[in-house]
């Protein structure tokens, strides 16, 4: 059964505690980071959420909540360059940070390095093929998402709607799996699962199912999630391309 924690984090947050409890359901005190962490709530919830105290956040900048730095949770360092022994956590966790790192193929190998085989990784990112974003963001207001928006789709028509350009694209569907099953040996989309669990209660169920009709998932979806597993097996010259 979930805990019951009383710390405001977005619905991806939640929806990663429920994925990796049911993963790792046998393994108490389970070791795990946050990858790009932000404040560091979302680590002190995992912590509480998953019953461990090895759950760590890292981020380049040092903006840490109170409660984070209270539960020593939070340390300053780069993704591409964990602090972290070879095979010694059980998952990683990445909330929309891929997207804002140089070289997110570096970071991903760091996290292979450093997960343990059969371990977990879940990934939130921006959908790059979105017709229209922000909508779920509840904290935002309504002029945010939209010039939000605005600014994604001027961004499109300079050409200049990718990462590498300072734009909040994100990656196609077939650009995240393409950067996770060379590294993977399970790979497993969340998208549908996570919107479900987002808008339970919060859009009618015929709405929902035409929205995440298999046609339109990938226009329609603002973000793609996903769980992959570490396999035993070595990634070779992948590892080493960093692409």
């Amino acid at each position: 059964m979930a805990a019951q924690v009383d710390i405001p984090v977005h619905a991806m947050v939640r929806h990663c505690s429920e994925v990796v409890r049911e993963r790792l359901a046998a393994q108490g005190n389970c070791r795990g980071i946050v990858l790009g962490c932000g404040s560091g709530d979302e680590v002190v919830y995992l912590r509480r959420a998953l019953g461990s105290t090895r759950i760590m956040g890292l981020d380049k900048e040092p903006r840490f909540s109170p409660a984070a730095r209270a539960d020593r949770c939070v340390l300053v360092a780069d993704a591409e360059q964990l602090p972290f022994p070879d095979e010694s956590l059980d998952f990683a966790a990445a909330f929309h940070s891929l997207e804002h790192v140089s070289h997110p193929g570096r970071m991903i190998d760091e996290l292979w390095r450093a997960l343990r085989p059969g371990g977990w990784f879940y990934l939130g990112v921006p959908n790059r093929s979105r017709l229209i974003g922000y909508l779920g963001s509840f904290e935002a207001t309504r002029w945010q998402k939209i010039s939000w928006n605005v600014q994604d789709y001027a961004a499109r028509l300079r050409g200049r709607f990718h990462n590498e350009s300072g734009a909040h694209a994100g990656f196609t569907r077939q650009e995240i799996l393409s950067l996770l099953e060379g590294r993977f040996c399970s790979v497993e989309l969340l998208t549908e699962q996570f919107l479900r669990f987002k808008y339970a209660g919060r859009l009618a169920g015929l709405a929902l199912d035409l929205l995440l009709a298999p046609r339109l998932i990938d226009y329609s979806a603002p973000a793609h999630y996903a769980i992959c597993q570490k396999g035993p097996q070595v990634m070779g010259g992948m590892r080493q391309a960093g692409t």
